[in-house]
């Protein structure tokens, strides 16, 4: 009886090392930029109480309701695979001590939302984010927001527009969502906002529907209606962007699809995606902490879709790294040598794979073909008497024997001015250069 194939869940997908590699070098990058900034890694499990994310993102927001993957455990616990890492970041901020540990953390990781998968939208996605708490100053806006520009100028993206907005304080949007409401009234709206404005009215403003988006084009704005303290908040994050020569648009549409953020706002877009659709986003969130069980503490940060940041981004020209194929003849004592210096290889940074079944030469200098190996090592019993290894060059077809004790020297003199295991992005990028492209 023939087994059912098992296929991948719907909304997934599988990293082979072809793609898995330009991953590694996007995120290296960004280890490296968000270090020169003072932030650190912060790890979080997957899974948390459904309670942090209801509480954190909003009840009336599409995620709590639609998107969240919610079981029961076997103590009938609610549980909830993470939609997004704000939250989870701060129940381990709050867990661990307030006053014990740094309050500038980076992330990288897989969220799950149960979505409709479509290009660049999964139900497992990964995320690279920022959080910074305990800086209420507008100082710290342009700065996540400077980190951000400067990052996707690193990955060597050119057209990208930052969209910014305020959405004040809790008093500015009680005083506009009656004025929102009034001018809603008089509007059609799709099914989907006239129940949005009665639980949530500034989720209508961040409608994708075609009808909601010529009907609020005309809707009032929100920073008309911001108190002094905000205003003046907003003014300085924009000068300080201005003298950083940081550039944005003003985007009085612009809510987040959060209800956590509190003044600043902003979403970053790709011109090459030819979509309205946000690769990365963030803004401030100075309630968030207390309401989570802390002590109020500002708090600004972002995250970045990878899924739709690897659809846009051009793997940058590299050397091939270079592989050697380790081949052996003859006898158990001879393959015994032959790992001894495939290990003391691999010491000296030198990627090696050995075979280790007794198999012909020809057979295995073609495995090492098919491995895209460019040199084989061959290893059989007149080598093995003579303390020699040949080392052949697969492409020109050429070898030479080179004693045991040379070897080492002689490969790195061949790796000498290839610089392959890291591409020069990256090596600028860990000298602290700026704006790689």
């Amino acid at each position: 009886m023939q087994m059912m194939k098992i296929n991948k869940p719907k909304g997934a997908y599988d990293l082979f090392p072809e793609e898995s590699g330009k991953w590694q070098w996007a995120e290296e990058i960004a280890r490296n930029l968000f270090g020169e900034y003072g932030f650190f890694e912060i790890r979080t499990p997957i899974f948390e109480s459904t309670e942090l994310f209801s509480r954190s993102i909003g009840k009336f927001t599409e995620i709590v309701e639609k998107q969240m993957y919610t079981f029961k455990d076997k103590k009938g616990r609610s549980i909830t695979l993470r939609p997004e890492a704000t939250a989870s970041v701060i129940r381990a901020y709050l867990e661990k001590g307030e006053e014990q540990i740094l309050k500038r953390f980076y992330y990288l990781g897989p969220m799950f939302r149960y979505d409709r998968p479509q290009r660049g939208r999964f139900r497992q996605f990964s995320q690279i984010g920022v959080e910074l708490f305990g800086v209420a100053h507008p100082g710290a806006d342009s700065e996540i927001i400077l980190l951000l520009n400067e990052l996707f100028q690193r990955w060597g993206l050119k057209n990208f527009e930052i969209h910014l907005n305020s959405l004040g304080c809790s008093l500015c949007q009680e005083k506009y969502v009656k004025i929102l409401d009034d001018y809603l009234k008089k509007i059609p709206l799709c099914a989907d906002c006239e129940r949005r404005k009665e639980k949530n009215t500034l989720r209508v403003l961040d409608c994708k529907n075609k009808i909601c988006q010529s009907a609020i084009e005309k809707a009032p704005k929100l920073t008309d209606y911001l108190c002094q303290d905000c205003s003046f908040h907003f003014a300085r994050v924009k000068d300080y962007l201005d003298s950083l020569k940081v550039p944005y648009r003003l985007n009085p549409r612009l809510v987040r699809g959060l209800d956590y953020y509190t003044r600043t706002v902003f979403e970053l877009f790709l011109a090459e995606s030819g979509e309205n659709i946000a690769v990365a986003a963030g803004g401030r969130y100075d309630n968030l902490i207390e309401e989570l069980g802390g002590r109020k503490t500002p708090a600004v940060g972002f995250a970045i879709g990878m899924e739709r940041l690897m659809a846009n981004l051009v793997f940058p020209d590299r050397k091939k790294r270079i592989l050697f194929y380790f081949a052996f003849l003859g006898e158990e004592k001879i393959l015994k040598e032959a790992i001894k210096l495939t290990q003391k290889l691999r010491k000296s940074k030198i990627p090696v794979i050995i075979n280790y079944e007794a198999r012909s030469l020809k057979s295995q200098l073609r495995q090492a073909d098919r491995l895209g190996c460019e040199f084989a090592l061959i290893f059989g019993p007149e080598e093995f008497e003579k303390d020699v290894v040949i080392l052949r060059d697969m492409k020109k077809s050429t070898q030479e024997k080179i004693k045991r004790e040379n070897l080492i020297k002689k490969i790195k003199g061949l790796l000498k001015n290839k610089l392959d295991h890291l591409p020069e992005v990256i090596l600028k990028a860990r000298q602290g250069a700026k704006n790689v492209a």
